[in-house]
């Protein structure tokens, strides 16, 4: 590192000890300044320039005249007359043939003829099949390729002010029209008319009023309704809350009518199976006595336990039937309706004689069961008794049966489905009351709402026909005032006699308000980033051309020697101090000597310096890797970044392979910096760009050191080749 600091300084001294050195390199330097220079200031304000452009312009309007109307218009001379006053454009009033032939020759860079019907099409576009009107634009794009689209944009603009003219001819033609209706007034059928019309529009003013009258009427009609709207909404609520009371009582009734129709059942189920059940029970009994009787030879002891277990067994049922019957008299017969009510009374009477023959049955077996134990009975006497006891219990028990089956139970089903069929009423008519109450309830603030809204239209709709009214009437008053006076002016202040502002509005509706993000002095400073980054670039070639990149034989002391790698980096240090001294001047000369008048001239002064360190080392590089090549390859980079930079053109306009390699190229990067600088950093942005842009320095750097090895002898052989052919 040494001896390449040693080949730096030895260099410097060189170059500035020699007077063609120091000629050469102060030509190195001062090129990119001038190039940079001049190309900005030549790109300054290019379209501030556009009135040394001729553009023809031949009118060829007929004007038309209306058949209603006796007045001439001829806008295509309205045109021409606003096109003298036009300093956009060198503009040249000539005749057709004149102005197509001098685009053809050159003479002009472009013309506009207004056609015959101009004014016609202009004047009729409203009617059925009318035509919009054209204007013919000759542009001769041979002689330069900016100058059609800025003529062009002239043209845009000639359209623009003919537009406007047409409006301000209306309001012009307005005026006449009342002018000329002055001079007419004294003539009879004038002033007929002019009656006709002031009696026409004193009706309409009349019937105006008379709307507005209706209007004020609706609206007092529906301030009316509003107490009747809220009364109704108070008869709701209360009408709500009785139906819900009556609702709540239904419901209560349907709880009732659904226990009533499960007590019945309860009862009735527990009532038929005690009956069904005593039968065949007491079959049973009547069983056994024969059995009892028919052995009690032998076993007399034993057959009046059996009898007494009988006794016992026909006292359960006794039991059995008294519970029912008195569950039936204490539940359902406070439940029952009137129309069962007979039916009952049969059934518990019935079921009051089966109890008392079951208890005789009881007290008989308990008698023969105490003369089977005193063995004094008479056994035929005794079990036809017992037999006629129990023949006599069922036959009150079947009469009971067959009152429960045949009077009560039928009657007890049909008021279970009568009281299910009022419980599914009860359900439906407590949801219908919901439903009206939630309704009554719920509509009233839409109601007084909508009554609002719809007050407020009318009395709206009332002063807008009381206003036009009171217009109509000032017309009136106007048309008399001219039939008494012969005097328009009157009418006129009443249709408005301003045309001026009439036509403004109507040709400029919205005017645009520019607002600039990141301004700029001018459309040169805005080329600036391209011009310096191409300059910088077209500095660093040149270097490499004039300058060796290699050390010659004898530039060293005796002895001394360097390695390939501190040749490499010791011989740039000249080129870096020339694209150092390059960049220095051609960023201050933008600022003091252009006036560019960047946003941050520090922040382009360092830019200018790095984007020379890195091109300066790129060009530097490739002719030490690959001679004569590497300057070629430095000037094709230099074709892909005239364009591939977006330094003129917005890379989204441009095919699509230039898109796709922006990003590797150096300009690139180094244009985005010098943009941030002049016009304002946005978010890091300068910063990110030198960032970008100092990374290219790394391959650069492996080519230098590391791939450029195995193409040294290929090199040497190469340039001893081109040097015998005693032409390069």
């Amino acid at each position: 590192m040494r001896n390449a600091w040693t080949l730096v300084r030895r260099d410097l001294r060189r170059s500035t000890t020699n007077v063609m050195a120091i000629i050469v390199l102060a030509g190195l330097v001062m090129i990119p300044s001038l190039f940079t220079w001049f190309n900005v200031i030549a790109t300054w304000d290019p379209f501030g320039n556009t009135k040394n452009l001729t553009v023809a312009v031949a009118n060829t309007d007929e004007g038309y005249q209306s058949a209603l109307i006796p007045l001439r218009v001829n806008i295509g001379e309205q045109a021409i007359s606003a096109l003298r006053a036009n300093n956009d454009l060198n503009w040249v009033i000539t005749s057709r043939d004149d102005a197509i032939e001098g685009t053809r020759s050159g003479e002009y860079y472009a013309a506009l003829v207004l056609p015959p019907e101009f004014s016609t099409d202009m004047m009729t576009f409203y009617e059925d099949g009318g035509q919009r009107t054209a204007i013919e634009y000759y542009t001769n794009e041979k002689k330069n390729a900016l100058a059609p689209n800025i003529t062009e944009q002239g043209a845009t603009e000639v359209s623009t002010n003919i537009n406007e003219a047409f409006a301000a001819t209306l309001g012009e033609v307005g005026l006449r029209i009342i002018s000329s209706l002055s001079e007419e007034l004294n003539d009879p059928d004038t002033q007929a008319a002019l009656s006709r019309l002031e009696a026409g529009v004193g009706q309409i003013a009349a019937q105006l009023r008379s709307g507005a009258g209706t209007a004020d009427i609706f609206t007092a009609l529906i301030s009316s309704s509003v107490p009747l709207v809220t009364s109704a909404s108070d008869l709701a609520a209360s009408s709500g809350r009785a139906l819900q009371q009556a609702s709540d009582a239904i419901s209560g009734g349907a709880d009732a009518a659904r226990s009533l129709t499960s007590t019945l059942t309860s009862a009735a189920g527990s009532l038929g199976g005690a009956l069904s059940a005593s039968d065949a029970s007491y079959q049973a009994v009547s069983d056994r006595i024969d059995d009892v009787y028919a052995s009690l030879d032998d076993q007399s002891s034993s057959s009046a336990d059996t009898v007494e277990a009988l006794a016992a067994r026909v006292q359960t049922q006794v039991d059995q039937y008294v519970r029912a019957r008195d569950s039936a008299v204490a539940t359902v017969a406070p439940l029952i309706p009137d129309i069962a009510r007979g039916a009952f009374d049969l059934v518990v009477s019935r079921l009051d004689n089966a109890i008392a023959r079951q208890q005789a049955l009881r007290d008989g077996l308990e008698n023969a069961a105490l003369q089977l134990r005193n063995n004094n009975a008479d056994t035929g006497a005794a079990r036809q008794e017992a037999l006629g006891l129990v023949a006599d219990a069922r036959e009150a028990i079947e009469s009971a049966k067959n009152a429960y089956d045949t009077s009560l139970r039928p009657k007890l089903e049909a008021l279970g489905s009568t009281l299910s069929s009022i419980d599914d009423g009860i359900a439906t008519v407590g949801n219908d009351l919901s439903t009206a109450t939630a309704t009554l309830s719920g509509g009233t603030d839409k109601l007084l709402d909508r009554l609002a809204q719809a007050q407020s239209t009318t009395s709206s709709v009332s002063d807008s026909l009381t206003d036009a009214a009171d217009r109509f009437d000032g017309l009136s008053m106007a048309l008399a005032e001219a039939i008494d006076t012969g005097d328009l002016r009157a009418l006129t202040d009443a249709i408005g006699n301003d045309p001026g502002m009439l036509a403004t509005s109507l040709s400029k509706p919205v005017q645009l308000e520019r607002v600039p993000v990141f301004a700029v002095a001018s459309f040169g400073s805005a080329m600036t980033p391209l011009y310096l980054m191409l300059g910088l670039w077209v500095g660093a070639l040149l270097a490499s051309v004039a300058i060796r990149v290699d050390v010659p034989v004898g530039a060293l002391p005796q002895g001394e020697s360097l390695t390939p790698d501190q040749t490499y980096i010791g011989r740039y240090g000249i080129f870096a101090l020339v694209g150092f001294a390059q960049s220095t001047l051609v960023s201050i000369g933008l600022i003091l000597f252009v006036q560019v008048e960047p946003a941050h001239p520090w922040l382009l002064i360092l830019a200018a310096w790095v984007s020379s360190l890195v091109f300066t080392l790129i060009t530097y590089t490739f002719v030490v890797a690959f001679g004569n090549a590497g300057k070629a390859l430095s000037v094709l980079l230099l074709v892909f970044q005239i364009a591939g930079s977006g330094g003129a053109y917005p890379l989204q306009v441009l095919p699509q392979w230039f898109p796709n390699i922006s990003p590797f190229l150096p300009g690139t990067h180094a244009v985005d910096a010098i943009r941030s600088a002049i016009a304002g950093v946005y978010d890091g942005d300068y910063w990110m760009a030198l960032g970008w842009l100092v990374l290219f320095i790394v391959p650069i750097l492996l080519l230098g050191f590391v791939l450029r090895r195995p193409l040294m002898d290929y090199n040497k052989n190469l340039l001893r080749e081109l040097e015998s052919t005693k032409l390069m």
